[in-house]
């Protein structure tokens, strides 16, 4: 009976956590396949409230509820830090923009010099909705080309899932996407040699203070920021912070 009865006390301490999540295409694969096995190890139960940065933050600031938060980019955790709403924080991998068009309509392109004396069509995220749409628009300063760039933006996506559909269906020939999508998908699009001053977005998880069961939040937080969990990112395309 001792099995049984251990068990049961197990189940009783098992908890439903409200993580917030950036819905980037490829920042949602990792954060599932982390939070399915936090689930399997733990008991605990996660739900995930998936969008934009920006609009988990929003989200976020209309409750004042939930328990933990991954957004693209360490900006927005430093948001709420200020206004006292972060008890710890972790950074977990960097989240790269990079500039791709496609093979098929862009093949000459192999620069962003080129980019910017071509016709192509350029999609882009929203600033002010995710963490790579800002990044982008810095990568488009950076390059020296920022007005000629910009006159062929044709679209800014909400997420960078949507963007990618885009670029993908031909609606756009090229676009600020994350490194890692890029990756995935080589076959059909060309990375562009980033300029120097190009940033590098940590995608940093934080536990909120809103939090009804702290502890298994900041169990979940730290999981994430595990040699293990990292790994899910880093399987995926994106690179690990640069240790000092």
């Amino acid at each position: 009976m001792v099995l049984p009865l251990l068990m049961a006390s197990y189940t009783a301490c098992a908890v439903e956590l409200h993580l917030y999540a950036d819905a980037g295409a490829g920042l949602r694969q990792p954060v599932e396949s982390v939070v399915a096995l936090f689930e399997k190890n733990t008991a605990h139960k996660v739900v995930i409230e998936y969008g934009g940065s920006g609009q988990i933050l929003t989200s976020f600031n209309l409750t004042k509820t939930g328990d933990v938060f991954l957004p693209g980019s360490e900006d927005y955790v430093e948001k709420l830090q200020q206004n006292g709403q972060v008890s710890s924080s972790y950074p977990i991998v960097y989240h790269t923009p990079v500039m791709v068009v496609r093979k098929a309509t862009g093949g000459e392109v192999k620069t962003l010099t080129d980019l910017a004396k071509s016709h192509l069509k350029i999609g882009m995220g929203d600033s002010k909705a995710i963490a790579l749409g800002k990044s982008g628009e810095q990568l488009l300063v950076a390059s020296g080309y920022e007005k000629e760039l910009k006159e062929k933006v044709v679209v800014q996506a909400t997420t960078i899932k949507q963007l990618l559909i885009y670029l993908l269906n031909g609606d756009v020939d090229a676009a600020v996407i994350g490194l890692s999508d890029a990756m995935k998908n080589q076959d059909t699009l060309t990375v562009l040699p980033s300029p120097a001053g190009t940033p590098e977005e940590v995608a940093t998880i934080a536990v909120l203070k809103t939090s009804t069961h702290p502890d298994a939040a900041k169990q979940l937080a730290e999981f994430f920021a595990s040699p293990q969990g990292i790994k899910m990112f880093t399987d995926q395309g994106y690179l690990p912070i640069k240790k000092n």
